[in-house]
């Protein structure tokens, strides 16, 4: 079975006495409150981006459990800032709070750069931050280009496109996914909403999103890895149509 390099190697998420550096392209940049992991080329301009993000010049966006923002970083681009935020019961607990070492947002970071490196079509990462809080915990940045143009697999249905361009879009996913699987990657959560879709164009063009929790094989995944990411995507597949099922149908007497 042939083996996949990697320039940048996450350890074990759970390994609270290893470290983790910026992978190459990356410095760190460290601050009062905590540490930034930022792309060589846009440090400064990311630096001021999060600075207008403090000063609330920033766009606030629907989608996700956590906060996210869109913002300027340079003349031409802007930067998606997603913050890290619990789900489950845990949320109520902790809220936005995380303990896991490495921390998260520098282990998505590489496990992201990781899947770029292999082929993977993803969204360019730019940069993650941990800002530390008392007793070791953190909260945590994820900051990504921007994908213009494109929207989220869930969305795009709700466009209602043609049968034939849903089916021909689907087996793309299904041939994106296949690329991710044989690449190594085995993503925690895939579902309609980590698959975005290019809207303004014939093409279609698909990327994946959303590495947090993704482990990296040195192989192409296991079958029983791909069978799991599927079916996770399926029952997300089937909880739209349920939905659009619903929907269509109006109000009934059963509210």
């Amino acid at each position: 079975m042939k083996r996949l390099a990697s320039h940048v190697a996450p350890r074990p998420r759970f390994a609270f006495f290893r470290t983790l550096t910026p992978p190459n392209g990356f410095t760190e940049h460290a601050t009062t409150a905590g540490s930034w992991w930022l792309k060589d080329d846009h440090g400064h301009g990311l630096l001021a981006a999060l600075e207008a993000i403090k000063a609330g010049r920033a766009d606030r966006l629907q989608g996700g459990r956590g906060i996210i923002q869109r913002v300027s970083f340079d003349k031409q681009s802007f930067a998606i800032v997603r913050r890290y935020q619990r789900g489950g019961l845990v949320r109520h607990l902790v809220h936005d709070l995380y303990w896991d070492r490495p921390p998260r947002p520098f282990v998505e970071l590489c496990t992201t750069v990781i899947a770029r490196e292999r082929g993977v079509p993803t969204v360019e990462v730019l940069g993650a931050g941990v800002e530390w809080q008392s007793f070791g915990f953190y909260r945590g940045t994820l900051i990504t280009r921007e994908a213009q143009g494109f929207l989220n697999w869930r969305e795009w249905l709700q466009t209602k496109p043609p049968v034939e361009e849903r089916r021909v879009v689907t087996d793309s996913v299904l041939q994106t996914i296949n690329t991710m699987h044989e690449s190594g990657i085995s993503h925690a959560d895939l579902n309609l909403t980590n698959m975005l879709v290019r809207n303004d164009s014939d093409q279609h063009e698909l990327l994946i999103i959303d590495f947090d929790r993704a482990r990296i094989f040195p192989t192409p995944l296991p079958s029983s890895h791909r069978k799991r990411n599927l079916a996770r995507l399926r029952r997300s597949m089937e909880k739209f149509d349920a939905e659009e099922r619903l929907r269509e149908q109006g109000p009934t007497l059963d509210g």
